[in-house]
């Protein structure tokens, strides 16, 4: 990240978007090894430092956790802008959480979508202990909202932070996506290291031999 970023320089930064109240927090914390705890008390925009060894690599992850409301629109606007991957969320039993998360993945298409790599987003579906009569979200609903985004990769999952039913998936779809695109780029950029070496010793090659052909040996 740049320097400039009001978060930490970290290898990815990964930030948790919705309304309020529909856990986005208790995800986190509950992914991180905290207590859930069922009181909810509105979040301020916040950060967290996390460390993860991955096939024996450690990489360093900044979780940005939004405030519900838009009472600080400036850090939801960096937030959107200096994350590397999304982790959308909205409550089982309430539509308009719903409708706000596809909002959500709409301004993530257009502020990221812009370039050649699609971008990592997981869309949660939270509270999936609540009775199912409750329920006013469908997984076809949600499964279609994702799909008509494009340049948005991931995918749709229920959880239940209340039973940590699902939390490590949603956040490790997210960090496996990065992390292998930044293999995938790592390769490459060694592929044309190596490149433009051998061209370069290619072309030395080519003119030492065309100084040779123009020594004459004198008798």
């Amino acid at each position: 990240m740049a320097s400039s970023s009001p978060f930490p320089q970290v290898d990815f930064c990964i930030a948790l978007l919705g309304s309020g109240g529909v856990g986005k927090t208790s995800l986190l914390k509950t992914f991180l090894g905290q207590t859930f705890d069922e009181d909810h008390l509105p979040t301020v925009d916040d950060y967290y430092v996390h460390t993860l060894c991955v096939d024996g690599r450690h990489f360093t992850i900044c979780f940005v956790d939004t405030a519900g409301s838009y009472s600080f629109p400036v850090m939801r606007k960096l937030a959107l802008t200096m994350s590397h991957g999304f982790i959308v969320v909205y409550a089982l039993d309430d539509m308009s959480s719903f409708v706000e998360a596809t909002s959500i993945m709409d301004q993530i298409s257009e502020l990221k979508g812009k370039g050649l790599d699609s971008v990592p987003v997981v869309l949660v579906g939270n509270k999936l202990d609540i009775d199912m009569s409750n329920r006013k979200v469908s997984p076809q609903k949600a499964h279609e909202a994702f799909a008509t985004l494009c340049r948005l990769e991931g995918q749709y999952l229920e959880t239940s932070v209340k039973t940590n039913w699902r939390v490590e998936k949603a956040f490790s779809e997210v960090i496996g996506t990065l992390i292998y695109k930044a293999n995938v780029k790592e390769r490459q950029t060694w592929k044309a290291r190596l490149s433009r070496r051998k061209k370069r010793l290619a072309k030395r090659r080519k003119f030492k031999e065309t100084e040779n052909d123009g020594e004459c040996n004198l008798m």
